[in-house]
């Protein structure tokens, strides 16, 4: 039974995750940025970008269906989107 459950968790986490990205903003600073969907515990439904680096970790709902193409220098500037 804990094989198929862990089947089903490694399901989910991959359809969880749309787009991956790295990039290197103007400070030298290494993100990787994540397109997910919400938890499944978020009364919200949606999907959220999750930017993150050694030292920060930002989450912007409100982003264009292109992000994963932008520069990245417009990547730097969505991460501080609120």
């Amino acid at each position: 039974m804990a094989e198929s459950s862990n089947h089903h968790e490694a399901v989910r986490e991959e359809e969880a995750v749309k787009h991956e990205r790295i990039f290197t903003d103007g400070d030298g600073t290494r993100w990787q940025v994540r397109e997910m969907a919400f938890s499944q515990y978020d009364r919200r439904r949606g999907r959220s970008l999750i930017f993150w680096s050694d030292g920060a970790v930002r989450r912007v709902r409100d982003y264009p269906d292109n992000w994963h193409e932008l520069s990245e220098d417009d990547l730097a500037r969505l991460s501080w989107k609120i």
